[in-house]
């Protein structure tokens, strides 16, 4: 089925069809005669000499896997030359005939969901020629190269061969045979167990080459976590090297590689163009596009991942995916739980302002305060001795007192209604707290009694205020401590709460997993990296950053070093402020400081570096691939290979554009310009315009905006086709160069 049916291995498949169909072997006129001699009984017979060229030229090693490979995968997956290394006039020219169509391409991929997980499984119909060449290639070539050999074998017969056995012959019966014997499962002797290996192996490394290429939309992103003004220095690549290997967790078969390292130091250009070479050397930004095809073409040209590697990567990755979810989970929780505690504390705040009025009301209650009477829980009747010292313990003011401790979060003052104590040798009992239950004279149906719950909690409230005699009787100078204004009732209750918790001896450490903002000990960089959905080498990058803004203690001194997390440093609000304004300029004082008070959790005034970059990942300040820092007019001019007096001109356009009384400030004060008037404006300034791609690109630019439904000067030179410029009008700017 792979071979053509030509030639000599031709000649024995169509004998294979001729006696699956009819069972008898019928010798076609290409094949010569034997020799008489040879065809003697009793002599060892010698294969057929055509039959053995083709089984001395079957050769199953690396290139017999490599011809069968499917070239048109890898030409699927081929970078394009980016801009910045064009050369020659005529390549600048091709650049740009084939530099819309792969913008609008590359625009269309960032908008469709990715098909596919980077779960180390790609659509098992990509690599089907793969699979082939692996498992069926191998095991087809030795069964057809068996199969060749026992028809060799019986044409040499000839008439020796018993008739039965060659009538009983089926060549395919006798071909599946051979394949299940030779299946890899089945496979006993070392030369064969060695064969299989190397097609395992070489499928190994061409599936991880075609993967490696497919994690383009991964690298990209990580590749901007390292931009700054629309870039990455030369002297980050390195790093931008480890943080892929990190992301796809390669076991530093990337980063470690070789020919990834000589390609990204310029080692693999003999031959290069100056331009070329002038790239690979410090100070000089990269776009993505120019970094990645530096490393899909080493991908391309040598193994460097293979792919089991990359599938135990998906599934570290999964799982740290998990971790970090369940992390941010209890996160959430912590969050939610500390929002339900503020929202109960509020609620019971306005609850107690409206009975802390009751209670000061209530002639009781101030009798206790004001003339030294007392509350027992007695019931005292008129001429008994002390009648005029007591309260009676009955009445609005028991329900108020009562009211309030509840509030204070003391349980035993809740009023039961009914409890049955249930015992299998009495009947059961039923206990009531009403005043009515207990026989007292004049009490109103239901009234709520001063019983032995309502005693013990306000004994509580008693050791709270250390009363030599916690012994539950409510008299004048506990009252005045104890009801407080409505804006000290909190700490009230959060003291009754710590002494409830001291009685019980059951305090427990709040087990927060060592969430980020809560714990007094500090994440490692591995914990932080994890939790946050970095890489390592991203946060060192952060870190370097961080370092670069602290201040020495005395004017003119060292400045410090940030040892995190064993003893980490930490920035003032002035320090943190210059460097939150190198990333984001535009971000007000009023922003500046909710978002400072917000990060800095325990109110010091300092942030340290778990502190910074959770402000990172928050994306409250976007360090990574920020749009925030605008590129120059010369910056805008290089990445886009005009000259600067064009920029300058499209910005006067713009300007132009703008409504009566803004001024667009760029770079440093940008002022964007609303999608009808950007719209309008790219009409005029190219001719062959066209508003539905336009509307389409704008949504996507829209998406990382610096505001919705604007465009800034460098967002709107992004939207316009260049290349669709009037030629009066470039020519207009070369002469003047």
């Amino acid at each position: 089925l792979v071979f053509p049916c030509r030639g000599p291995k031709g000649l024995v498949l169509r004998q294979v069809a001729a006696m699956s169909s009819g069972g008898v072997l019928r010798t076609p006129r290409q094949v010569p005669m034997m020799n008489s001699q040879v065809m003697k009984a009793g002599q060892p017979l010698t294969m057929n000499d055509e039959v053995a060229k083709i089984l001395k030229g079957l050769k199953l090693d690396k290139a017999f896997f490599a011809d069968r490979i499917r070239p048109e995968a890898l030409q699927e997956l081929k970078p394009t030359i980016p801009f910045e290394l064009l050369a020659t006039d005529g390549q600048i020219e091709e650049g740009r005939n084939s530099r819309r169509q792969s913008k609008r391409d590359s625009i269309r991929r960032s908008t469709r969901r990715k098909l596919t997980v980077m779960n180390g499984v790609a659509q098992r119909n990509t690599d089907f020629d793969i699979y082939l060449n692996e498992a069926v290639m191998p095991v087809l070539a030795q069964a057809l190269d068996a199969l060749c050999r026992q028809l060799a074998k019986m044409k040499q017969q000839g008439d020796c061969l018993d008739p039965k056995v060659r009538a009983r012959f089926n060549p395919l019966t006798w071909l599946g045979q051979q394949l299940l014997r030779r299946h890899p499962k089945c496979a006993r002797t070392p030369r064969r167990q060695l064969l299989y290996k190397g097609f395992k192996d070489w499928a190994d490394w061409e599936r991880g080459r075609r993967e490696m290429l497919r994690t383009r939309e991964d690298v990209q992103e990580v590749f901007g976590h390292f931009m700054l003004r629309g870039g990455v220095s030369y002297e980050t690549i390195w790093d931008v090297l480890v943080a892929v290997d990190d992301t796809l967790k390669l076991e530093g078969c990337f980063k470690n590689n070789r020919e990834i390292q000589r390609a990204m130091q310029g080692q693999n250009l003999q031959g290069a163009s100056l331009q070329w070479k002038d790239r690979f050397q410090n100070g000089v930004l990269w776009t993505f596009e120019e970094f990645w095809y530096h490393l899909a073409n080493t991908l391309m040209m040598h193994e460097v991942v293979p792919y089991s590697v990359l599938a135990r990567g998906a599934e570290r990755k999964a799982i740290e995916l998990k971790e970090q979810q369940e992390w941010m989970e209890k996160v959430r929780m912590a969050e939610e739980e500390k929002s339900g505690e503020e929202e109960l504390k509020r609620h019971l705040t306005q609850e107690y302002a409206v009975l802390y009025h009751k209670l000061m009301a209530n002639p009781q209650i101030q009798s206790m305060i004001n003339e030294g009477k007392i509350l027992t829980g007695d019931y005292m009747r008129q001429g008994d001795i002390g009648y005029e010292y007591e309260v009676m313990p009955h009445g609005d003011h028991i329900q108020l007192l009562a009211e309030f401790l509840i509030l204070l979060g003391l349980e035993s003052a809740k009023k039961k209604e009914e409890e049955v104590h249930e015992s299998t040798i009495k009947k059961p009992t039923v206990f009531r707290s009403s005043a009515k239950a207990k026989n007292i004279e004049c009490a109103k149906e239901e009234e709520r009694y001063w019983d032995d719950g309502l005693s013990s909690a306000w004994a509580m409230l008693q050791k709270v205020h250390h009363v030599e005699l916690c012994d539950g009787v409510v008299d004048g100078e506990v009252l005045k401590q104890v009801l407080v204004p409505p804006v000290g009732f909190n700490l009230l209750r959060g003291k009754v709460e710590y002494e409830m918790e001291r009685k019980a001896d059951n305090r427990q450490e709040s087990d927060d997993d060592g969430l980020l903002l809560q714990s007094d000990e500090k994440p490692t960089k591995e914990q932080l990296a994890s939790r946050l959905g970095m890489t390592i080498s991203r946060l060192e990058w952060l870190h370097k950053l961080f370092e670069s803004f602290l201040q020495p203690d005395v004017p003119g001194g060292l400045a410090p070093v940030c040892l995190y997390p064993e003893c980490p440093a930490s920035l003032n609000k002035e320090q943190m402020r210059a460097l939150v304004s190198e990333v984001e300029p535009n971000l007000s004082h009023a922003q500046f400081d909710a978002r400072f008070k917000r990060i800095d959790s325990d109110g010091s005034g300092m942030i340290e570096f778990d502190e910074f970059a959770a402000w990172v990942h928050s994306s409250d300040v976007r360090v990574a691939g920020a749009s925030t820092i605008k590129m120059t007019f010369e910056e805008i001019a290089n990445r886009y290979q005009e000259t600067v007096e064009l920029i300058s001109y499209l910005h006067s356009c713009f300007q132009d554009q703008m409504p009566d009384g803004v001024i667009d400030g760029y770079p440093s004060d940008p002022a964007g310009l609303s999608k009808l008037e950007a719209k309008f404006l790219a009409g005029i300034i190219t001719p062959g315009f066209d508003p539905v791609e336009f509307d389409d690109n704008f949504d996507l630019v829209d998406a990382g905006s610096r505001q919705k439904g604007f465009c800034d000067f460098d967002e709107f030179v992004e939207l316009l086709e260049l290349d669709d410029l009037p030629a009066e009008l470039r020519d207009r700017f070369e002469d003047e160069n």
